[in-house]
């Protein structure tokens, strides 16, 4: 079996800064100069090698009905070459796992982080029952490769390419809002021009697609994919920050609910029938007030050092909230995403490792979507006085 930590060959002479531990332990952090790299990331001209990733795959005729049954997403009309993202939920509504999800015609891909993807399967195979469906977890076959803003025109001769080779590309629906989706943020969002993708290859050819995506191809039908340069991870982790794109490795903890992450445009479908956390979903939907808050945070850029995900969120010398990403951004400099208490001011200046971070706003304070309804439902009804006496005299039930 392969190295999964190996760099493909057309990379291995290419400069990388490797990571000797973390999250992308063994991924290129970097090729020499980070801020460049940034920039051509977000331009559609490069490319961030995502090593072995999660690939879950659910085989037979149920398997489309069955994923929609268990899901936050309506799955049972997905076509293939149509993406979708999904989450599992816990009765409380709290999250439990996130995949993207693609289907061949024959093969639905559940796409997760390559830490999740054994839990993710075995929880699968415990909700099989009698249904025809076949659950495996395939991850140490398949390398990823992650691009941002990339055109139409060249995704398209990338992916046929990669389908040549037994791949499938996978689209980011972020930060759209889907069919049954909805919004807390209703501004211009910063993730509008990400438009991520990601390309997952077997093992055995990963060498092949990343050598045709440095020297670039043309397709049968006269487009173009133009050569793409190799990013660090550290590239591609800042555009996700500046995107206000969550994670379940990094935004999720055992308390996260969808709502309090603006999660609602891609992962839920709020029209779709039955499932496990649905009651949650909805109370927070109609009523608002979700227990937390993500937040973007711009941080001082005096100091060299950047908080680690987990550092404290302060105002008023008492914790507020927490770093969950945190990332140099060519432009802004240093910034992170933050769950905060849903009742910060959301004016306020807070403090992150002694230093100085100004919020921008993503979730509203009173937590309420674009589908909240306008007047919390039941507002208008009069609360029943137990003292009083049931005043009717006639009909049944009538007082005494």
């Amino acid at each position: 079996m392969a190295d999964p930590r190996a760099l493909p060959g057309p990379l291995s002479s290419a400069g990388a800064i490797v990571a000797d531990s973390g999250p992308s332990l063994g991924l290129p952090l970097h090729y020499g100069w980070p801020a460049d790299e940034q920039d051509r990331f977000e331009r559609g001209l490069g490319f961030t090698y995502l090593g072995e990733i999660g690939v879950v795959t659910v085989a037979g005729p149920d398997r489309l009905s069955w994923l929609t049954t268990l899901s936050s997403q309506i799955l049972s009309d997905l076509q293939p070459g149509q993406s979708r993202e999904v989450l599992l939920l816990d009765p409380q509504g709290r999250v439990t796992f996130q995949f993207g999800a693609l289907d061949d015609g024959t093969t639905t891909w559940l796409l997760t982080e390559r830490q999740f993807s054994e839990d993710l399967a075995q929880f699968l195979k415990s909700m099989q029952f009698m249904l025809r469906v076949e659950v495996e977890d395939e991850s140490t076959g398949f390398r990823g490769v992650l691009t941002s803003s990339q055109s139409e025109e060249a995704a398209r001769v990338a992916s046929s390419a990669l389908a040549d080779l037994g791949g499938r590309m996978w689209t980011d629906p972020w930060p759209a809002v889907t069919p049954g989706g909805a919004r807390y943020f209703t501004g211009t969002h910063p993730g509008e021009q990400a438009q991520f993708r990601v390309y997952v290859c077997p093992a055995s050819t990963a060498d092949e697609f990343v050598g045709l995506l440095l020297s670039g191809a043309v397709s049968d039908e006269g487009g173009t994919l133009p050569p793409l340069s190799p990013v660090g991870y550290l590239a591609a982790e800042a555009t996700r920050v500046a995107a206000w794109r969550p994670l379940r490795s990094s935004e999720v903890d055992e308390r996260t609910m969808p709502s309090e992450l603006d999660w609602l445009r891609t992962a839920v479908h709020l029209e779709k029938g039955c499932y496990c956390g649905q009651e949650s979903v909805a109370r927070i939907v109609n009523l608002g007030k979700p227990p937390r808050r993500l937040v973007f945070l711009q941080l001082d850029g005096s100091g060299e050092a950047l908080p680690e995900p987990g550092a404290a969120v302060e105002y008023g010398g008492r914790q507020v909230g927490v770093i969950t990403s945190v990332a140099r951004h060519w432009e802004m400099g240093p910034i992170a995403l933050a769950l905060v208490k849903r009742n910060l001011d959301p004016t306020a200046a807070v403090m992150v490792g002694g230093v100085d971070a100004v919020q921008e706003l993503i979730v509203p304070v009173e937590g309420r979507s674009d589908h909240s309804p306008a007047e919390r439902p039941g507002a208008g009804l009069k609360k029943l006085d137990a003292g009083k006496r049931d005043i009717r005299t006639r009909g049944p039930g009538a007082g005494g």
